[in-house]
């Protein structure tokens, strides 16, 4: 979305708040405070819903990874980004990419303290992941990384720019979570490229935490 579709869908909300009031003001003596609420809600709802439908629409996540500690707060980045909390969206997004590095690097005993640009580098070394990966978290983290986690004086305000920068994180685990959690269907089952990465409840049967939205 542009800057100036952007200001407009601001507008719209904001607008659209305006609207409600106006149009609650008639008959705000008949509604309980919950009533009134719900109505305001609903207007904003629809000032966003363009703009929401652009975002889902040109972001996904991979439908299907392993049931980990950082599942649940991955499939969240992307419904964050298109309700257009971007703050949100870059923080848990990179922080969801710290801990699936902190998980690989568990799993291949690929060391690093607390740097995970480090860690990801010695995975790649390693062979455990490719250089695209390695790029795509590289990407993922940039050069703002404690900017937006510490609220440093130079986070980013500007709303078209903070979409950007949310966008391409959103995509950037996309990417990730595609190659280290690829598979394929056989006979109606996933069968995981790297079995290693996705934990069994049996010998039959995987654990796995389905996003059936994220296409």
């Amino acid at each position: 979305m542009d800057a100036s579709s952007c200001e407009q869908e601001w507008e719209s909300a904001r607008r659209g708040s305006r609207l409600s009031a106006e149009s609650l003001a008639g008959h705000q003596q008949a509604m309980d405070p919950e009533q009134r609420k719900l109505e305001q809600l609903k207007q904003l709802d629809e000032a966003r819903l363009a703009g929401r439908a652009e975002r889902a629409a040109g972001t996904k996540v991979h439908g299907v990874i392993p049931n980990h500690f950082f599942a649940a707060a991955s499939s969240e980045r992307r419904d964050v980004f298109i309700d257009g909390h971007y703050y949100g969206c870059i923080s848990l997004a990179q922080a969801v990419a710290e801990g699936l590095a902190r998980y690989l690097g568990d799993l291949h005993q690929v060391g690093a303290k607390k740097d995970p640009a480090q860690r990801v580098h010695r995975l790649q070394a390693k062979g455990a992941i490719t250089k695209s990966t390695l790029d795509a978290f590289l990407r993922l983290w940039g050069n703002d990384r404690n900017t937006f986690h510490h609220i440093n004086p130079d986070i980013p305000t500007g709303h078209a720019e903070l979409e950007r920068r949310a966008e391409e994180c959103v995509k950037c685990l996309f990417e990730i979570e595609s190659e280290v959690f690829a598979f394929d269907i056989a006979d109606g089952k996933i069968v995981p490229k790297k079995p290693a990465y996705w934990p069994k409840s049996d010998p039959e049967h995987l654990e796995v935490f389905l996003r059936l939205n994220g296409h």
